[in-house]
């Protein structure tokens, strides 16, 4: 319809442009005469497809308008969870690398007491182990020295028959 309208002005436009001869006004009142009623049904029969057609187009803009202002909203709440997403991980990221500077200082600490523990252990096993080590030895050299103190006391009295005799009495008078 529109394609009509826009034919019958460029035709109207063309007949007023042509003639190559000097016009006066008068001669227009026929074309004006002509076209007057032509617009009265123009706007009569055109008036409600066209205000439909507006109509409709302006409800087409406002619910693309509408839509888009919904997906606008979807993506700000979208945006804004993921910004809340990202401070999260941030902030969790930092939390753990913080517990994990804790933990390893609080294992760094434990080793150090458990290895200084370890080898104070060490060191008291190690005395103990000498000072028994000590004993023994004593205890063998004391009875070295007592089996050859014995056996000296034997080859002397063995030697000397007043000694043996002497002995010899005093165990009998102990019996």
């Amino acid at each position: 319809m529109l394609k009509l309208i826009a034919l019958i002005l460029t035709v109207a436009d063309v007949q007023a442009a042509g003639g190559g001869h000097g016009g006066h006004i008068s001669e227009l009142i026929l074309p004006a005469w002509n076209f007057v009623p032509l617009l009265i049904v123009m706007i009569v029969l055109l008036r409600k497809p066209i205000s439909a057609a507006f109509t409709k187009n302006a409800e087409e803009v406002e619910a693309l308008y509408n839509v888009a202002e919904e997906k606008d909203k979807e993506a700000q709440i979208k945006l804004d969870m993921y910004e809340k997403k990202m401070n999260s991980l941030k902030s969790e990221s930092e939390k753990i690398m913080k517990e994990t500077k804790e933990q390893i200082e609080k294992f760094e600490k434990q080793n150090a007491e458990e290895t200084v523990n370890m080898i104070q252990k060490l060191n008291e096993d190690a005395d103990q182990k000498v000072a028994y080590e000590k004993d023994q030895a004593v205890r063998a050299i004391n009875a070295s020295l007592v089996d050859q103190v014995i056996s000296k006391a034997k080859s002397k009295i063995n030697e000397n028959k007043e000694y043996k005799d002497k002995v010899t009495n005093k165990l009998v008078s102990e019996i």
